[in-house]
């Protein structure tokens, strides 16, 4: 993978929460197990890591390159990490790519296989405490109430919330769609007349001047979770 090309993905990735519009298509999750169930993570922890190590952010573009990996629309970042939280820590376990291989009906061009390359990444065969994470992990719940192709928007009966500060839970809680709707609503609207509001929208013009625009600043940000959930989401 071309580095320009990772690190704008990655940069998005962290930066932009997933549920932002310049996807324009549903995305894959990552996983959590939690309390010994697999759910589905509408966060994607790694984005930090890949950030702040640009030794780690090397060392995946060059194993994501020698295996000739793929990126589909529903996975821009190009993996699925696995999660777990222990002792009221985040832990990664598992990360998954998907390669090409050689197609048992001659007729397809290749089939695809997912591996895992934690071992490869992280030269560990143990779980991996996540200190590089600080940030709300957002866990849907029950069933989806109302399905839409973009990110992480659609909509559920329920919603885990569970703040993380460098890898360790320091609070959760669980809402109702409805609820968990107007709560984040506050926490933008907390966030919107803010100094970290302005510094981010700064950034976000700096760096991607050719895709944002003045007058879509608020659609943009709302959607920019990863901003302002920490900071302002009354748990």
């Amino acid at each position: 993978m071309n580095k320009s090309v990772r690190v704008y993905i990655f940069l998005l990735f962290s930066l932009f929460s997933l549920n932002s519009k310049l996807f324009a298509t549903a995305q894959a999750s990552d996983i959590l197990i939690l309390e010994n169930e697999i759910k589905e993570l509408f966060t994607n922890p790694l984005g930090q890591l890949f950030l702040q190590k640009e030794e780690v952010s090397n060392k995946f573009s060059k194993i994501f390159s020698n295996y000739k990996a793929l990126i589909s629309s529903a996975c821009w970042r190009g993996y699925i990490a696995k999660f777990v939280i222990k002792n009221d820590c985040l832990y990664i376990i598992d990360i998954f790519i998907t390669i090409p291989i050689s197609p048992k009906d001659k007729s397809k061009l290749f089939d695809t296989e997912e591996i895992s390359i934690f071992s490869e990444l992280f030269e560990a065969d143990i779980p991996v405490v996540c200190d590089f994470f600080t940030g709300v992990l957002t866990i849907p719940q029950g069933d989806m109430i109302n399905y839409i192709h973009d990110g992480y928007l659609s909509e559920f009966e329920e919603y885990i919330l569970i703040k993380v500060n460098n890898g360790k839970i320091i609070e959760q809680g669980k809402y109702n769609l409805e609820n968990y709707k107007n709560k984040k609503h506050q926490a933008f609207e907390r966030f919107y007349g803010s100094a970290k509001c302005n510094e981010s929208w700064n950034f976000i013009k700096n760096n991607f001047e050719d895709i944002v625009e003045e007058n879509s600043k608020k659609e943009i940000l709302k959607d920019c979770e990863d901003l302002y959930l920490y900071d302002f989401y009354e748990f």
